[in-house]
């Protein structure tokens, strides 16, 4: 089943709002004192012998809505993200949950967030996370993790310890505090202990359209076929709810609600971001249970696109993560070793002839006794000396190493038999 367009939209809205809320923290959080984690404040004896502050004053609902959307003051949270969508018959979930907490002034945040996603046809379902702590990130599914190289990772570390940590880097092109129109008080609610001051307003879909499209041309996306004008028309209600801590104007939950229709078809989106344990130690451990490689499925491709998105922005070019994570240059070395034929095909995934040779080598796995490897073109340099001197600089390329060790390159694509007919003249 097709999603429809109102689910599409949906959808996007609640990632954008709910991807915005943790990016625009801002990184005075670190200096400014007010948001230390609770191991980092002062001893409960000290607090007790200081003088009481005087009571804050009373926010206005404009005032406690920008609190929420332009949160600062929080240097630890545990927090748990839920996302509803329905639409032309079709239903969907996504839930966040994990802990962040700062820590030095020149140190990467900690880090857990786990992921469980279904979605609207059967089958559909993703369970995922990622840890960063102790200067390593990992990719998780259930207890087991996989760590993200250093090649990818410590470009980041080395930034944070060099000029501090700037999560602004890493927002989206949106700006929440200009999608509501002026906030209502709602009274006051206790969450999480903490008496907190409700309000609520209604969203300018002009503006939402607006800033989400251009969101989605600054990340080379389109949704084609759908123009501003018919979003904005199909927003039929839109609403935000906060609410925000009386005395300490720290965020506590924010809530999103929207109604769509398009060609008769009703969509709905519920999003609610809570926080707890705010500005209190949070633990945050590495994997217990470490495997090398990559994950594969869907949470594959997301850390593929992670790490090459992570890669671009702190160093300037692309990494694959599937090429640093290979176990596949240790296999060559061993099958060498061991006076065995090898070939290997180095490739790009996104090359037509490279995913014809994908194919031809699936089959002369089946064909010949060698040791059939297959890498993405970007791993050449972890294999050493075994391919140092071919130069293999285009894909897709095939190199052949017969039982001396002698390795020859064949570039460009070339047929099963061919091929296999060179693997068995090889020594």
């Amino acid at each position: 089943m097709a999603i429809s367009r109102p689910f599409l939209l949906a959808l996007l809205g609640a990632v954008l709002l709910g991807a915005t809320f943790f990016a625009v923290q801002n990184a005075r959080d670190n200096s400014d004192g007010d948001a230390a984690p609770a191991a980092q404040q002062a001893a409960p004896e000290q607090q007790a012998a200081a003088p009481a502050e005087p009571a804050a004053p009373a926010m206005t609902p404009d005032e406690a809505l920008e609190a929420a959307l332009s949160p600062s003051g929080i240097g630890s949270t545990s927090f748990t993200v839920t996302a509803s969508l329905r639409g032309g018959g079709e239903r969907a979930s996504l839930e966040l949950s994990g802990a962040w907490e700062m820590g030095a002034a020149n140190d990467l945040p900690a880090l857990e967030l786990n992921v469980s996603a279904r979605g609207p046809e059967s089958g559909q379902r993703f369970e995922g996370g990622f840890v960063a702590v102790d200067e390593a990130a990992y990719f998780t599914q259930g207890q087991t993790g996989w760590r993200l190289p250093d090649e990818v990772w410590a470009p980041l570390v080395e930034q944070a310890a060099q000029n501090g940590f700037d999560p602004s880097r890493f927002s989206l092109p949106v700006n929440p505090s200009r999608w509501v129109g002026q906030a209502r008080s709602e009274g006051t609610e206790t969450l999480d202990g903490v008496e907190t001051t409700h309000v609520s307003a209604t969203l300018d879909e002009a503006r939402v359209t607006r800033d989400v499209l251009t969101a989605l041309r600054a990340s080379g996306q389109e949704i084609d076929g759908i123009p501003a004008a018919a979003i904005r028309r199909g927003v039929k209600s839109a609403e935000l709810d906060a609410w925000v801590g009386t005395e300490d104007r720290t965020l506590r939950r924010l809530a999103f609600e929207s109604v769509l229709v398009d060609g008769g078809e009703r969509a709905a989106v519920a999003l609610d971001v809570r926080l707890t344990g705010v500005n209190k130690a949070q633990e945050i451990d590495a994997p217990a249970k470490l495997s090398q490689g990559m994950p594969n499925g869907l949470l594959g491709r997301f850390a593929e696109g992670f790490a090459s998105s992570l890669s671009r922005r702190v160093g300037g070019q692309t990494l694959s993560l599937a090429a640093l994570t290979s176990a596949n240059p240790q296999r060559a070395a061993r099958a060498v070793a061991q006076h065995k034929k090898v070939v290997i095909l180095f490739h790009n995934p996104r090359g037509s002839d490279d995913r014809l040779m994908t194919r031809v080598m699936r089959e002369l796995d089946r064909r010949t006794q060698a040791v059939v490897l297959r890498d993405h073109v970007d791993a050449v340099e972890r294999y050493g000396k075994l391919v140092e001197d071919l130069g293999v600089s285009q894909t897709p390329s095939v190199v052949l190493i017969d039982r001396t060790g002698e390795a020859r390159l064949v570039e460009g694509y070339v047929d099963t038999e061919t091929l296999a007919q060179a693997v068995a003249d090889a020594r």
